[in-house]
């Protein structure tokens, strides 16, 4: 029995207009990327992911001090 989004797809796959292509679909053979640039692609994302982290943090930490500053 096939699940409500399978079905939902195959309505919408067959719901094709008469004058309309399908759109293109590109097979590409071998590697998208090096080795190297996959480990500098994901460097580079968790130092970003790092440093946005701190700054949220710093932020967050400077406001909590200053509304306990205020309260003691």
């Amino acid at each position: 029995m096939p699940s409500a989004l399978e079905s939902l797809a195959a309505e919408l796959l067959f719901e094709q207009k008469a004058g309309e292509e399908a759109p293109g679909v590109e097979v590409v053979e071998g590697r998208l990327c090096s080795v190297a640039e996959l480990r500098r692609a994901v460097l580079a994302g968790a130092l970003l992911s790092g440093l946005v982290s701190v700054i949220a943090g710093v932020g967050v930490g400077y406001l909590l001090g200053l509304r306990d500053g205020r309260d003691g």
